[in-house]
Protein backbone atom coordinates (compact mmCIF):
# COMPACT_ATOMS: atom_id res chain seq x y z
CA UNK A 1 0.00 0.00 0.00
CA UNK A 2 2.93 2.35 0.84
CA UNK A 3 3.61 2.38 -3.08
CA UNK A 4 0.82 4.41 -3.78
CA UNK A 5 0.54 6.85 -1.08
CA UNK A 6 0.27 10.31 -2.42
CA UNK A 7 3.14 13.19 0.01
CA UNK A 8 2.48 16.51 0.16
CA UNK A 9 5.59 18.67 -1.81
CA UNK A 10 7.51 21.00 0.23
CA UNK A 11 5.64 24.06 -1.63
CA UNK A 12 2.57 22.20 -0.74
CA UNK A 13 3.58 22.38 2.94
CA UNK A 14 4.78 26.28 2.69
CA UNK A 15 1.71 27.08 0.71
CA UNK A 16 -0.21 25.56 3.30
CA UNK A 17 1.22 27.75 6.13
CA UNK A 18 0.69 30.73 4.50
CA UNK A 19 -2.88 29.93 4.42
CA UNK A 20 -2.41 29.77 7.99
CA UNK A 21 -0.34 32.98 7.88
CA UNK A 22 -3.06 34.52 6.26
CA UNK A 23 -5.67 33.67 8.72
CA UNK A 24 -4.11 34.48 11.86
CA UNK A 25 -4.00 37.98 13.30
CA UNK A 26 -1.09 37.68 15.41
CA UNK A 27 0.52 34.96 13.45
CA UNK A 28 3.83 35.87 11.83
CA UNK A 29 5.02 34.80 8.67
CA UNK A 30 8.29 33.15 7.74
CA UNK A 31 9.94 29.41 6.84
CA UNK A 32 12.52 29.30 9.64
CA UNK A 33 14.00 25.75 8.02
CA UNK A 34 12.50 24.65 4.50
CA UNK A 35 15.26 21.77 5.09
CA UNK A 36 13.22 20.63 8.23
CA UNK A 37 10.09 20.64 5.93
CA UNK A 38 12.21 18.14 3.32
CA UNK A 39 13.64 16.37 6.03
CA UNK A 40 10.03 15.19 7.48
CA UNK A 41 8.36 14.47 3.94
CA UNK A 42 11.38 12.39 3.23
CA UNK A 43 10.96 10.59 6.56
CA UNK A 44 7.77 9.63 6.39
CA UNK A 45 8.40 8.34 2.75
CA UNK A 46 11.54 6.68 2.39
CA UNK A 47 12.48 6.63 5.99
CA UNK A 48 15.53 6.90 7.41
CA UNK A 49 18.23 4.44 9.14
CA UNK A 50 16.07 1.26 7.75
CA UNK A 51 12.80 2.94 9.51
CA UNK A 52 10.09 3.71 7.73
CA UNK A 53 6.28 4.29 8.50
CA UNK A 54 4.41 1.84 6.70
CA UNK A 55 0.89 2.61 6.96
CA UNK A 56 -0.70 6.25 6.25
CA UNK A 57 -1.94 6.89 9.86
CA UNK A 58 2.21 6.15 10.90
CA UNK A 59 3.34 8.29 8.00
CA UNK A 60 0.23 11.04 9.35
CA UNK A 61 1.50 11.10 12.97
CA UNK A 62 5.00 11.11 12.21
CA UNK A 63 4.32 13.92 9.65
CA UNK A 64 2.54 16.00 12.00
CA UNK A 65 5.16 15.25 14.91
CA UNK A 66 8.26 16.20 12.41
CA UNK A 67 6.43 19.65 11.34
CA UNK A 68 5.94 20.39 15.14
CA UNK A 69 9.04 19.35 17.26
CA UNK A 70 11.29 20.47 14.16
CA UNK A 71 9.45 23.99 14.29
CA UNK A 72 10.08 24.49 10.56
CA UNK A 73 8.29 27.96 10.54
CA UNK A 74 8.51 31.37 12.15
CA UNK A 75 5.13 31.35 14.10
CA UNK A 76 2.08 28.62 13.49
CA UNK A 77 4.13 25.10 13.19
CA UNK A 78 0.91 23.50 15.17
CA UNK A 79 -1.75 24.82 13.21
CA UNK A 80 0.39 23.87 9.99
CA UNK A 81 1.27 20.44 10.82
CA UNK A 82 -2.47 19.58 11.48
CA UNK A 83 -4.09 21.43 8.03
CA UNK A 84 -0.68 18.94 6.50
CA UNK A 85 -1.94 16.02 8.05
CA UNK A 86 -5.85 16.69 7.04
CA UNK A 87 -4.46 17.47 3.66
CA UNK A 88 -1.94 14.68 3.15
CA UNK A 89 -5.47 12.21 4.14
CA UNK A 90 -7.28 14.19 1.25
CA UNK A 91 -4.00 13.57 -1.13
CA UNK A 92 -5.04 9.77 -0.26
CA UNK A 93 -8.78 9.54 -0.31
CA UNK A 94 -9.89 9.75 3.15
CA UNK A 95 -11.39 12.23 5.64
CA UNK A 96 -9.66 13.10 8.94
CA UNK A 97 -12.21 14.27 11.27
CA UNK A 98 -10.36 14.51 14.75
CA UNK A 99 -11.48 15.87 18.17
CA UNK A 100 -9.92 17.59 21.04
CA UNK A 101 -7.71 15.36 21.70
CA UNK A 102 -5.68 15.81 18.37
CA UNK A 103 -4.84 19.82 19.89
CA UNK A 104 -3.71 18.18 23.31
CA UNK A 105 -1.45 15.76 20.54
CA UNK A 106 -0.02 18.62 18.65
CA UNK A 107 0.79 20.59 22.60
CA UNK A 108 2.46 17.53 23.65
CA UNK A 109 4.64 17.39 20.64
CA UNK A 110 5.46 20.88 20.56
CA UNK A 111 6.77 20.18 24.01
CA UNK A 112 8.53 16.92 24.50
CA UNK A 113 8.22 13.63 22.52
CA UNK A 114 9.40 11.37 25.10
CA UNK A 115 6.51 10.74 26.78
CA UNK A 116 3.94 10.17 23.60
CA UNK A 117 3.31 6.57 22.77
CA UNK A 118 3.23 6.88 18.94
CA UNK A 119 1.20 3.80 18.71
CA UNK A 120 -1.50 5.38 20.79
CA UNK A 121 -1.48 8.43 18.19
CA UNK A 122 -1.66 6.13 15.10
CA UNK A 123 -4.86 3.91 16.62
CA UNK A 124 -6.70 7.52 16.93
CA UNK A 125 -5.74 8.74 13.57
CA UNK A 126 -6.90 5.47 12.52
CA UNK A 127 -10.12 6.03 14.38
CA UNK A 128 -10.60 9.53 13.03
CA UNK A 129 -10.26 8.69 10.02
CA UNK A 130 -12.68 7.21 7.06
CA UNK A 131 -11.83 5.95 3.17
CA UNK A 132 -13.88 8.08 0.88
CA UNK A 133 -15.79 6.31 -2.11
Amino acid sequence: MSDDIVYPSVGLVIDLHEQVVAEGDVTEPGVRSKNAVESALQYISEGFFGEVPETIHEKAVHLMRLLVAEHPFVDGNKRTALRTVVVFYMLNNYTFEYGDEVRALLHRFAITQADIDIETAVIYFRACTRRNR
